[in-house]
């Protein structure tokens, strides 16, 4: 993964996203881009009654402080050992990771961004994704492959491949399979042709799909777990109960999702 994108803004998970981004492209010789995005065209209608001076103000403040975080992102980052660039975009968040992820290996962020479903929904780039306090800075442990058989799973464990050539072991993990999945020994032979042999698991499911991958990960002393996300909305997600959304609201492990 050679080329990183790592979204940003002020909040509490800057840090873990740094800080995994930075040990990602150590991992793989890669350059990191850091994205700062503030849409500026919508402020400019913001406030439709009159009010352009006000508007001006936020837009004003809002360029001040992406300009402060782009300087202070600059100094943290020139002393480390990991070329970069930290660049701004005039969009919302999501489009301007959509945009930029067009060269990107890799998007990391974070699984308390509210907009992670989204994130991942939208671009074609995998989405390494990390909990809240836990950045992911060793890529050595071992790897779990959440398999259902799905076109997101292939999608997902391809996407991954450079990590799990850097895992010191990998599992394909599959919880109550649907007869016309396509097995996991499948997926298996695919990656032993890529140098990466992995171990194969079908484990009963203890309650739900989700927490069964959750205690079979902890089992395995998982670093990261490879899976796909299937939805096509939020709303649509929290109706059915789906495996991704209960993945993405208590994982405590990072995930490195596809879609």
């Amino acid at each position: 993964m050679r080329s990183i994108l790592c979204p940003i803004d002020g909040t509490a998970t800057l840090d873990d996203r740094l800080e995994t981004a930075l040990a990602l492209a150590r991992a793989t010789n890669g350059h990191v881009t850091v994205q700062i995005a503030n849409p500026f065209a919508e402020m400019a209608v913001w406030e439709p009654f009159g009010g352009a001076v006000l508007t001006a103000d936020v837009m004003q403040k809002a360029r001040a402080e992406d300009r402060a975080l782009a300087d202070q992102i600059d100094a943290r980052l020139a002393p480390q050992d990991v070329p970069f660039d930290v660049v701004t975009a005039d969009e919302a968040p999501i489009p301007a990771a959509g945009a930029a992820a067009r060269f990107a290996d890799a998007i990391v962020t974070s699984l308390a961004d509210p907009m992670i479903e989204e994130l991942v929904l939208g671009v074609r780039s995998p989405v390494l994704a990390v909990p809240k306090g836990a950045p992911l800075v060793d890529f050595t442990g071992p790897a779990m492959i959440a398999w259902d058989g799905s076109i997101e799973a292939g999608h997902a464990m391809r996407a991954a491949l450079p990590v799990l050539r850097l895992a010191s072991a990998v599992h394909l993990v599959t919880v109550d399979p649907a007869p016309e999945a396509l097995p996991a020994c499948e997926a298996a032979a695919y990656l032993s042709r890529h140098g990466v042999h992995a171990q194969t698991h079908t484990v009963p499911p203890a309650g739900t799909i989700a927490a069964t991958l959750a205690a079979t990960a902890t089992r395995l002393q998982a670093r990261v777990i490879v899976m796909g996300l299937f939805g096509h909305s939020r709303l649509r997600e929290l109706f059915l109960g789906g495996v991704s959304r209960a993945m993405l609201d208590h994982a405590t492990v990072p995930l490195l999702l596809a879609h």
